[in-house]
């Protein structure tokens, strides 16, 4: 690979300037996966040792808290350095060619974490369809191989629209995630308003043979919060929410506009926060904090072995408007096929910045002359998908299984932290002060949070505790 004074040569990709400001932020917003941690957070709970003062709204504003320090490093190398691959090129750019194989090792970590999850994602959507069909009075069941084939067929639309091209695969995106935020505004509304005697009534109609409100309110014994059961889901907001702010910096030089570069990781951790904050209390506040700690914890209730019961199915069981009931069933699928829009277009990116620095083929940055598209990298990606789908619905019955990986991408984003901090000395006399000081704090501090956050996994297995499957 070509270097200069220590930086990877980088010319032109041919990619062009598709994305307006709110493709940007609505591409972190699905990279932040809201409405899939707002759906799965029974089987987090179901899969603890422990429910006693797990409480998510206080968990979600702690770990947004400890995102503040990425938030402040993505925006401003992203202002600085807006490359196509983002922080894979912050992290050449700062680490040189010497220490390409560090890199190189750490951006695959984080590549083969991503392929997995966007595998295991649309298996979760599959299932997802599968537990909104019979409120909606469809009678539905899939079977593993039809999980599969429609997991897939998922994907593949996704990447045929991205392949036939960039913009396509952007308006795409950001319509799942429009649609997707649209849902869950109204899913909120509707907890909010519904008076709790007629949430109740209709919750009991939606819990399976023998469970009811009052019973599995009862079987709560413990406080709404306390300081280890908010601590023991922090690594579920880390795995779905959080830390993965990438995806606009990643397609930063197709983004048009400075401020929309600028702005875009801010904004969508903003929205991100309140809206993911906003739904856990949603829920707490319209059918009371013990009966959706027991509901959710309960296999037999949440879906892991019966039931459907989930913050989607809860908001269109209240519902009296049928039409509501469609709407909010359809932006709950959304959600996941949003996740898999966002990941189809940025995990092709960063093949694309590994082939442009030549530590990849050549062919995974090949831009097709009919469509201007890597139409290679996103085949490529369809094929490994698909694989990895095929292989999570056949032998994996928990997310533990595939979260093995996440050791990885907590190591590259440590790192990511540390390239802020030689950038910003790097840059003496290009930066001000203040934003170097900035650049500074904020890339020692995200080092250390990631540092935390790989201990908490290797130490303690929350990560492996914290996460559960709808395929079990």
């Amino acid at each position: 690979m070509g270097a200069k004074q220590g930086v990877f040569l980088r010319e032109s990709t041919g990619l062009v300037k598709e994305a307006g400001f709110w493709d940007a932020v609505s591409i972190n917003i699905a990279n932040m996966s809201i409405g899939a941690a707002l759906g799965t957070a029974g089987f987090t709970l179901a899969a603890l040792p422990t429910v006693v003062g797990v409480n998510f709204v206080y968990a979600s504003l702690i770990a947004f808290l400890l995102s503040i320090p990425q938030v402040i490093v993505y925006s401003l190398l992203t202002t600085l350095i807006p490359r196509t691959g983002g922080d894979y090129v912050w992290l050449t750019r700062a680490f040189g060619p010497r220490a390409a194989w560090l890199i190189n090792g750490l951006v695959m970590a984080f590549v083969i974490q991503a392929l997995a999850y966007y595998a295991l994602i649309a298996i979760a959507g599959v299932f997802q369809l599968e537990s909104i069909l019979p409120i909606l009075g469809v009678a539905a069941s899939f079977s593993t191989w039809d999980m599969i084939a429609t997991a897939i067929a998922f994907f593949a639309v996704i990447v045929l629209a991205n392949i036939l091209g960039t913009k396509y695969g952007f308006r795409l995106m950001t319509a799942l995630t429009t649609i997707s935020m649209i849902g869950l505004i109204i899913a909120i509304a509707i907890m909010f308003l519904t008076p709790r005697s007629t949430a109740i009534a209709a919750i009991n109609n939606l819990l399976p043979s023998g469970y009811t409100y009052s019973s599995l309110t009862s079987s709560y014994k413990g406080p709404e919060a306390t300081l280890s059961g908010i601590f023991m889901v922090i690594p579920f907001f880390a795995l779905y929410v959080y830390p993965w702010l990438m995806a606009g910096p990643a397609i930063a030089s197709e983004i048009r506009g400075r401020n929309a570069i600028k702005y875009n990781v801010p904004v969508a951790a903003l929205i991100t926060m309140v809206m993911a904050t906003i739904g856990f209390e949603a829920m707490y506040y319209s059918l009371g904090f013990n009966f959706v700690t027991a509901a959710l914890s309960n296999p037999n209730v949440n879906g892991l072995v019966s039931g459907n019961v989930n913050f989607w199915t809860i908001a269109m069981a209240l519902s009296n408007n049928y039409a509501l009931k469609w709407f909010i069933g359809v932006s709950s699928v959304a959600w996941y096929l949003a996740i898999l829009a966002y990941g189809a277009i940025v995990i092709v990116r960063y093949w694309f910045a590994l082939a442009f620095d030549r530590v990849w083929p050549s062919l995974f940055a090949y831009l097709s002359p009919r469509f201007g598209t890597p139409i290679y990298a996103h085949l490529f990606d369809l094929v490994v998908t698909s694989a990895l789908i095929t292989v999570t619905g056949l032998f994996y019955g928990t997310f533990t299984a595939l979260y093995g990986t996440e050791v990885g991408p907590l190591t590259y984003l440590a790192f990511v932290g540390i390239a802020a901090v030689i950038i910003a000395l790097r840059k003496n006399h290009e930066l001000s002060g203040g934003v170097k000081a900035a650049l500074i704090a904020a890339g020692i501090l995200q080092f250390l949070v990631f540092i935390y956050l790989d201990y908490e996994f290797l130490a303690t297995h929350r990560f492996g505790a914290a996460t559960g499957s709808p395929t079990a």
